[in-house]
């Protein structure tokens, strides 16, 4: 019986659950004690710029390993 997806696809699959887990653990957090006061930190690099990118960075692993086929196959 043949499946769909062999090992390097899985492999691919859980390297892209890890970027996409660490972009959506990065964007967490943040928020002020007092919620009446304004907290600066929700403006800073980690959530702005590089959570996102770890999430798109997942994504198009996922839309690769679903796509890839071995050579061997």
């Amino acid at each position: 019986m043949d499946f769909a997806f062999k090992k390097e696809n899985y492999i691919l699959l859980i390297v892209g659950l890890a970027f996409i887990a660490s972009g959506l653990i990065l964007m967490i957090g943040g928020g002020a004690e007092d919620p009446s006061e304004f907290s600066a930190e929700i403006f800073n690099f980690q959530r702005l710029t590089l959570a996102p990118i770890l999430l798109a960075t997942g994504f198009i692993i996922e839309l690769f390993a679903i796509m890839y086929k071995s050579k061997n196959a």
